[in-house]
C-alpha cells in the first residue's frame, strides 16, 4: 500500500535552497520554532547558509539510514545479473505473468531514465525518450561559435563553449563528451577539472531564468565514450516534445528526441514503482552477469510528518552543539543544553527507527 497524501505531510515547495536555509525535509524557520529562539537570518551565527549546510548532511544522513529517499536523486548505472536458474523456470504457476525480475536498490522509484539490457553484442535502451549527441572528433576554432540549445515545453537552455556554465571543447572529444555531461546534469566536473580548472559545479538556467536544465535532462558518456547519451525526465516517453540543436559556426544540427519506452503489463516489462520491482514479461535479456544497467530517479512524492520532525529535531540538536558561546540559546531553564540534546536526538531516532522497513523470514 502506498498512500498519495496525508494532511499531515510536509510540503516546502518545488526544489530546495540550502543557501537560504530551506531544506526537502525541514527549513530554518522550524529548528529556530522548535528551538524557541530568534529567527535565523544572514547576519545571525549560525547564519540561514549554515543551518543549510546542517540540513542537507541530516537530510543525507536520514536517506542513508533508512535507505529510502524522499528528495528527487538519480541512481546512475546501477547494475543487475540476469541468472535464469535464480529466476526459476516460467511458468511456475499459472498466475506467473513474467519471465524473471530484478530489483533495484531503491524503492520510491519515480522514473527509469535508461535500462540497457545487454543482448550479446551491444547494449538496447528500454526507458525513456533520448536522443544521442557525438561532439566534433577535433575542437571547434576559437572564432567558430559553438553551442547547444536544448528545447521542452517553452523553455531553452543554452550550453556554451568555453563558459563556466557550459562546457570546454579543448581536449579532445572524450572530454568534451564528460564536459556536456557535467552541464546538462549540473554537477561539478571532477573528471576534468584538472585540465579545465574549474572551481564550482557547472549551472544553466532558462532563458527567462525560471527552471535548471538538470530539471529537464539526464546525460551520459555513450559506450564508446565518444558521444552523450540524453535522457528526458519527462514523465515515460514525453520526452519527444524535447529538441536539441547544435550550432557550430553558421551551421546548425537538429537531433530528435526518440521514444524508447517499452514498459505496460503488455509490453516488455512493468514496474512497482514503489517496490523498486521491475518485470520482464516474456523475453529474458541476455542471460549472463551485468546484464542490465539501470539509471533512475528515486523518490517520494510526499515527505511524511515523521520524517520533517525528525529532521527538525536532529537539526536542532547539532545547532545546540555549536552554540558553544550560548549565542542563541542561554543554557537557562528546566532544561539544560546537553540535556535538551539527548532528548531532540533520542525522539529523532525512536521515529527514524519506526521508519525502517522490516523483512520477516518465515521458517
Amino acid at each position: 500500500m502506498s498512500k498519495l497524501k496525508s494532511e499531515s505531510d510536509y510540503i516546502v515547495g518545488v526544489t530546495s535552497n540550502y543557501s537560504q536555509g530551506i531544506g526537502y525535509y525541514t527549513t530554518h524557520t522550524d529548528v529556530s520554532d522548535l528551538l524557541q529562539c530568534g529567527a535565523f537570518t544572514d547576519l545571525t551565527t549560525p547564519d540561514r547558509a549554515a543551518i543549510g549546510k546542517i540540513i542537507k548532511r541530516t537530510e543525507g544522513r536520514i536517506d542513508d539510514k533508512l535507505k529510502v529517499s524522499y528528495r528527487p536523486e538519480i541512481v546512475e548505472k546501477e547494475v543487475h545479473n540476469f541468472d535464469p536458474y535464480q529466476q526459476g523456470a516460467y511458468p511456475v504457476r499459472p498466475s506467473k505473468d513474467y519471465v524473471g525480475f530484478i530489483q533495484l536498490g531503491s524503492e520510491k522509484v519515480r522514473k527509469i531514465l535508461r535500462l540497457e539490457v545487454w543482448q550479446g553484442d551491444t547494449y538496447v535502451d528500454l526507458a525513456s525518450a533520448s536522443c544521442t549527441y557525438t561532439p566534433p572528433l577535433t575542437p571547434s576554432s576559437n572564432d567558430q561559435v559553438y553551442k547547444l540549445v536544448f528545447t521542452v515545453g517553452g523553455l531553452t537552455f543554452t550550453l556554451n563553449d568555453n563558459d563556466l556554465n557550459g562546457f570546454y571543447d579543448h581536449f579532445g572529444q572524450k572530454t568534451t563528451v564528460l564536459e556536456i555531461c557535467s552541464a546538462i546534469n549540473e554537477i561539478y566536473p571532477s573528471k576534468t577539472a584538472a585540465f579545465t580548472g574549474q572551481s564550482a559545479k557547472k549551472q544553466t538556467r532558462d532563458t527567462n531564468d525560471t527552471r535548471n536544465i538538470s530539471d529537464f535532462f539526464y546525460a551520459c558518456p555513450t559506450e564508446d565514450k565518444k558521444g552523450v547519451f540524453i535522457s528526458s525526465r519527462l514523465p515515460s516517453d514525453a520526452g519527444t516534445i524535447c529538441t536539441l540543436n547544435q550550432t557550430i559556426g553558421s551551421d546548425t544540427t537538429s537531433y530528435a528526441f526518440v521514444d524508447n519506452q517499452t514498459s505496460g503489463r503488455n509490453d516488455d516489462y512493468w514496474m512497482i514503482n514503489d517496490e523498486g520491482k521491475m518485470f520482464f514479461r516474456t523475453n529474458y535479456p541476455y542471460t549472463s552477469n551485468h546484464s542490465i544497467r539501470v539509471t533512475y530517479e528515486r523518490g517520494s512524492s510526499r515527505v511524511p510528518s515523521s520524517i520533517h520532525e525528525a529532521t527538525t529535531k536532529l537539526v536542532a540538536a547539532e545547532v545546540l552543539v555549536t552554540d558553544d558561546n550560548t549565542i542563541l540559546i542561554a543554557d537557562a531553564g528546566n532544561i539544560d543544553i546537553g540535556k535538551k540534546h539527548e532528548i531532540l536526538t533520542t525522539e529523532a531516532n525512536a521515529i527514524l527507527d519506526g521508519k525502517k522497513n522490516l523483512i520477516y523470514l518465515i521458517d
